[in-house]
């Protein structure tokens, strides 16, 4: 058995040397541990480690194999998203043992704090002792068993899985209901103690789902919503919007929901106009592409491998759930072809993207769907979702008719229901847990990889300062014109600050703290080239595309993403629908739409006198509304929109 001391060994290293111990089979024995957070995370071999002493934040989590002995106590998060193995821990767990647990066996000789097995979706959490607050919180499936007494609120807004009290149930949580405990089950619970030595003589309560709030009551009539762009034209007070709207909720009962992202009149980059006079088209210089230097380097902030980019674009976050995965593949080829980066979204990582995609982001949702230490470790980028442009504050939604099997498999939940995300991550209370939290990403991957966040633009010039100052290597800032699969249609429309708003702010709060050094990626409606430079110019530093990507590759903007039954075979998980997707068609299609989003760039920075569009600035920009220049603070200028507007016919 080897030995790591940590009163010596920083834990950076002594994980580095668990690693490779664990892949010569070697066990190990961690002397000093002092409640240090990450021991032993990442570790992906089915080694012992026996930790002789207390751990700290998130011990042996993001691990898949190892079998972990812990003599006293554990901080917050013991065995995050751990898929197989076991941690026995001799003393006390904090808040949130076995968060997002995917088969693992955690055993707690003591007390387990608040939220016990959240978003946990397989596996077995045991407590011998009692259980803090709303034990079984939003879990998805898998078994807790609780010997002692369960806390209040147990199984709040649980949606499978099974809880098993011996000792006294306190208030019971929304939506759970207590059901008969079968013999076999009983029989299987003993097995388990005695698998651990743990004596019991008791009895057993099974707690499980009730079953009431899996799916909404009602289905909202299929029909095209009306967007605000039309129905807004003719001015008047109970336009045709407003009445559809009235009639609809009479029926259903609740909001509504849709896809895309707002589509009321707000402030937008289109409006802001270059000051210098310039003209593309037939007079562009045939060889401006290679006139004007493009690649683009993101996420070398602390130290990770950037991404490298052969433009200032990426391909904005879209889930293999909202969207097909013929949609996800055409969009992952299309970014290798035009050698940018891809992101998975919230839903996982699908082996064909990850073939396919020569750069890819993976993203971490606050439920922690299809996460999991191996398919972080093939990433090229983490994320870390807080929240997006088209509902910041909330989490993702995906209607039971897209929750098939296979998806349910991949994200690790049950089948069938109306799927609502956590609105907050389970281990992320304030900034300093966040920070935590990405140093666990980065100790999970040998600090190899960046790790960034996506950003709802809401309260921005807060969020970017904590953004700074926890380290992230880029943010992704979404503005209201953002688009989405699914979201109430008051929030899409109420909820937020556009995209213009967003990248003012950020770059205010960025200048106020020196923090100029963290990239910002914008998007939330970003349509081409044009609006990519005049992003670049307000400050950011790439940007990300998603609806206009799609449009690309075949969308025809319905706004019925959410129902499952897109006629194009995009926003579906309809084989039958999903069969008319044309893949290496639109795949083409995605990327020559990308390659003259690269000329636009290119054009338009060589024809404003640059030869980096990273060199064009607000000096070169001006306001055509009253309210952008208020935003921007730039100069304004109407006189200006018809030339904005030749521009764009002319590229």
């Amino acid at each position: 058995m080897a030995t790591i001391d940590l009163s010596v060994t920083p834990v950076r290293e002594a994980n580095e040397r668990l690693r490779k111990y664990g892949a010569d089979g070697i066990d190990v024995e961690v002397l000093n541990p002092d409640a240090r957070h990450h021991i032993g995370v990442g570790l992906t071999s089915p080694i012992n480690v026996h930790i002789r002493g207390s751990a700290g934040y998130f011990c042996g989590g993001l691990t898949d194999g190892p079998r972990f002995l812990v003599d006293n106590n554990v901080g917050w998060g013991v065995g995050d998203n751990m898929l197989n193995g076991s941690i026995v821990v001799n003393g006390n767990a904090s808040a949130i043992p076995g968060v997002a647990i995917r088969g693992a066996e955690i055993v707690v000789k003591g007390n387990i704090g608040s939220r016990a097995g959240q978003v946990m979706k397989a596996g077995t959490l045991l407590a011998c002792g009692n259980a803090s607050f709303m034990a079984g919180y939003m879990m998805y499936g898998g078994r807790l068993i609780i010997l002692g007494n369960s806390g209040e609120k147990v199984g709040q807004d649980m949606t499978g899985g099974d809880i098993y009290v011996a000792g006294k149930i306190g208030e019971m949580g929304t939506d759970a209901m207590l059901t008969d405990l079968p013999a076999k089950e009983r029989d299987e619970i003993l097995a388990f103690l005695d698998k651990y030595k743990i004596p019991f003589t008791g009895t057993f309560q099974k707690i499980v789902n009730a079953g009431k709030k899996l799916r909404y009551p009602k289905t909202e009539p299929r029909r095209r919503a009306i967007p605000f762009f039309e129905s807004f034209a003719d001015n008047s007070y109970w336009n045709a919007k407003v009445q559809e709207d009235i009639h609809i909720k009479s029926q259903i009962g609740r909001y509504r929901i849709r896809g895309y992202g707002a589509a009321r009149p707000m402030p937008h980059i289109s409006d802001i106009a270059f000051k210098k006079d310039i003209r593309i088209g037939a007079m562009t210089d045939p060889d401006v592409l290679s006139k004007v230097h493009m690649k683009t380097e993101v996420g070398g902030r602390s130290g990770a491998n950037p991404l490298k980019l052969s433009m200032p674009v990426m391909i904005a976050p879209m889930s293999y759930g909202a969207l097909s995965k013929s949609a996800k593949l055409a969009l992952a080829i299309a970014s290798r072809l035009s050698g940018i980066s891809e992101n998975t979204g919230e839903g996982g990582m699908s082996k064909e993207q990850r073939e396919e995609a020569s750069q890819l982001i993976y993203q971490c949702l606050a439920g922690r769907l299809g996460w999991n230490i191996h398919d972080m470790q093939k990433a090229n980028g983490l994320e870390i979702y807080i929240s997006q442009g088209a509902k910041p504050g909330l989490g993702g939604q995906l209607m039971a008719k897209k929750v098939t099997p296979e998806i349910a498999r991949i994200r690790g939940i049950p089948a069938g229901i109306d799927l609502r995300s956590p609105s907050r991550h389970p281990d992320v209370l304030g900034a300093d847990d966040l920070v935590i939290k990405v140093e666990e990403f980065r100790e999970a991957t040998g600090y190899r990889v960046p790790v960034s966040v996506k950003l709802g633009a809401g309260r921005v010039r807060d969020d970017i300062k904590i953004a700074w100052k926890d380290g992230f290597d880029f943010v992704e800032l979404d503005g209201m014109q953002g688009s989405t699969g699914a979201a109430g249609n008051e929030v899409l429309e109420f909820v937020g600050i556009p995209t213009l708003s967003a990248i003012q702010e950020a770059r205010d709060a960025l200048t106020e703290v020196g923090g100029l050094d963290m990239p910002i990626v914008l998007m939330g409606g970003i349509k081409d080239g044009i609006d990519t430079i005049k992003a670049l110019a307000l400050g950011a530093h790439a940007v990300a595309v998603g609806t206009s990507a799609i449009i690309a590759g075949g969308c025809i903007a319905c706004l019925q993403c959410h129902a499952g039954t897109c006629v194009t075979g995009i926003a579906t998980q309809d084989p039958e629908h999903e069969k008319r997707y044309n893949i290496p068609v639109e795949a083409q299609n995605i990327h020559h739409y990308l390659e003259s989003v690269r000329w636009q760039i290119a054009a338009i920075t060589h024809a404003l006198g640059y030869s980096d569009p990273h060199q064009v600035s607000r000096d070169d920009l001006v306001a055509l509304t009253p309210e952008a220049a208020a935003i921007t603070r730039l100069p304004y200028h109407p006189e200006y929109r018809e030339r904005d507007q030749d521009l764009r016919r002319a590229s």
